[in-house]
């Protein structure tokens, strides 16, 4: 993280004014219940440790890049449509404990309901969708960051029938189709990526294959349908679209529109390095129109560690480590054994062996040593992490 830095364009006099700098998150989707049907200590261990890596990324998320606002591109919960009052309301919880706003007052932050969240299509369960709205505001909205207007679109209602869930997305669209106010240049932001023709290439920073197609299944679907993707770009009109879902990252263009797809915050969701997007704002004219002679913002890509692969290298080192005490506990004795005249007289007469109740108090007194500073060490992090 300490790599990445919040991007620029060359056309930009930011001495004069600052960008407005957006950290974008994607599909966090904290583990529960639902997402592998693990139960006992191996559930918790599912939760616990996704938890602890987002947690630590989100507060160095804060501290390095100090951002103006942050958006959720939706899928907040891994399952949390399926979840009853009091279980939702338990992992509401979690979800704010982790993602505990730095500075709630200066920095606003704005949210997407997804598929994991309230359903999808034909198939959104009013119960959570409703339930999801209540806490976290509307899913169609439009709300203005560093002179742009950055649009929220229930993609997930529009692709169904059902008129009461859809309402406010369609009016919602409709209002800015009619708009002739030469309103601020438009973002974007969908839980679902828009359609594109099969195979288009994501670009060189996906991670695993080369393209996000169509496809669908219970509650969810990979792409919006051609249609609702032409009415949307139609009636909105955006300069830029943001959006989540498939956890790997995925650039593209409509035309000369680019469409982001986020990579996912956790590393519990099938790709080795997560990440966020770092989007500036800039346009200081406060120019309503949306033709302009530069351009107006700027994103990068920033990825998070590789857990698995940093668990795989603690696997190895512990490995080697118990191999160490073994090997030095041996040296030891014996090099202790040697100091001894009987030694010299008898040692070719003995079979010398290590499997001795000393060999065995020494190995136990080195283990002990090293696990007592470990275990110190790691109940700190613990404490540091429930607080």
């Amino acid at each position: 993280m300490q790599k990445c830095s919040w991007p620029e364009h060359e056309s930009w006099n930011t001495t004069a004014t600052e960008p407005v700098h957006v950290a974008i998150i994607a599909d966090p989707q904290i583990i529960d219940d639902y997402s592998y049907g693990r139960t006992g200590i191996l559930q918790k261990i599912s939760e616990i440790y996704p938890d602890m890596y987002m947690r630590k990324n989100w507060i160095n998320l804060q501290h390095i890049f100090d951002p103006d606002a942050i958006i959720f591109l939706g899928d907040l919960m891994d399952g949390g449509r399926e979840l009853d009052d009091n279980k939702w309301d338990e992992e509401l919880h979690r979800f704010r404990h982790l993602f505990i706003p730095e500075k709630p007052i200066k920095t606003p932050t704005f949210y997407l309901a997804g598929n994991h969240d309230i359903g999808f299509g034909e198939h959104i369960i009013p119960e959570a969708f409703y339930r999801f709205r209540k806490v976290f505001g509307a899913f169609s909205y439009m709300t203005k960051l560093g002179n742009h207007s950055i649009i929220a679109l229930d993609t997930i209602a529009l692709s169904g029938s059902n008129n009461n869930l859809k309402k406010d997305a369609k009016k919602l669209m409709q209002r800015l189709n009619n708009d002739t106010t030469n309103s601020f240049p438009r973002i974007l932001l969908t839980h679902v990526p828009l359609y594109r023709p099969p195979n288009t290439d994501c670009g060189p920073l996906r991670q695993k294959g080369h393209s996000i197609n169509q496809g669908a299944g219970h509650q969810y679907q990979n792409l919006i349908v051609e249609s609702l993707s032409n009415d949307i770009m139609d009636n909105i009109k955006p300069l830029l679209i943001l959006s989540g879902d498939d956890h790997d990252y995925c650039e593209i263009l409509h035309g000369e529109i680019p469409e982001i797809t986020v990579n996912t915050f956790s590393f519990a969701m099938g790709v080795n390095r997560p990440g966020f997007l770092l989007l500036s704002l800039y346009n200081p004219s406060n120019d309503n129109s949306t033709e302009t002679n530069f351009t107006t913002f700027a994103y990068s890509q920033c990825l998070l560690p590789n857990q698995i692969r940093i668990y795989i290298w603690y696997i190895i080192l512990f490995i080697a480590t118990i191999f160490c005490i073994f090997s030095q506990a041996f040296l030891k004795l014996r090099r202790n054994s040697e100091m001894l005249p009987i030694w010299h007289r008898y040692h070719q007469k003995r079979k010398w062996t290590i499997f001795t109740s000393q060999y065995w108090k020494m190995i136990a007194k080195e283990v002990g040593d090293i696990a007592l500073i470990a275990f110190i060490i790691y109940l700190g992090c613990w404490i540091w992490f429930l607080i």
